[in-house]
């Protein structure tokens, strides 16, 4: 007695096909990163990236800790908080500009209590700090109709000094050579033309206030 062959329907072809392709494709993918994990240079690539990763989690932890600091309130009730936050990243990159924002908010720590804040949060010497923001220098800015000149850096010690602040937050030190005269100087040009640019803008907008005031005399 012969058995009966039961014939696929199109639709059951098809999806019999497809199902191969997909089994085919998944194999070949599995072969690719197989591939991958025996490229050292894409294997140290993707644990460089983790690393990076993990160094820009703590910093942003730190100036998360930082911005939380009580306020200074002054006798006329004037309250000074902490404005910690990442300085041109675009410039210094993730980890740096971070790095950075925590060195120039140890300006902001002008009391023996807040010091003493700032080292226990961060495990970096408030002298540190400010030795390092010294060294780096601080590019011109404009804030209420005034324009601030730029600070100059020394690059004669700005490696050092940079150093020495990785070194305290446990960050890697390779990433200290991102400041440098050459990035320093980028980012105090950018911020030299942000600054002009803003207050060449009051200035006209001042001089139209100056025009609109007039009085009508009998």
């Amino acid at each position: 007695m012969s058995k009966k062959t039961t014939e696929l329907t199109i639709p059951q072809k098809m999806a019999v096909t497809i199902a191969k392709a997909k089994e085919s494709r998944k194999q070949a993918k599995d072969e690719a990163k197989l591939a991958l994990l025996e490229n050292g240079k894409y294997v140290e690539y993707l644990a460089s990236i983790e690393d990076e990763s993990e160094q820009v989690a703590k910093l942003t932890t730190i100036m998360e800790q930082l911005n939380k600091m009580k306020p200074i309130v002054t006798n006329d009730g004037t309250k000074y908080g902490v404005n910690i936050f990442p300085v041109a990243e675009y410039i210094f990159g993730p980890v740096f500009s971070r790095v950075i924002g925590i060195i120039n908010g140890s300006s902001s720590m002008f009391t023996d209590e807040r010091q003493a804040e700032f080292e226990a949060i961060t495990g970096l010497l408030h002298l540190s700090a400010t030795k390092a923001r010294d060294a780096i220098g601080s590019p011109a800015y404009y804030s209420k109709g005034n324009l601030a000149n730029a600070i100059p850096s020394n690059g004669d010690c700005m490696d050092t000094a940079v150093t020495a602040v990785c070194d305290s937050i446990g960050v890697d030190l390779a990433y200290a050579s991102k400041v440098n005269v050459d990035t320093v100087a980028r980012w105090f040009k950018v911020s030299e033309d942000k600054a002009q640019k803003q207050y060449a803008e009051f200035k006209k907008i001042e001089i139209v206030n100056d025009d609109n005031n007039f009085t009508i005399e009998d």
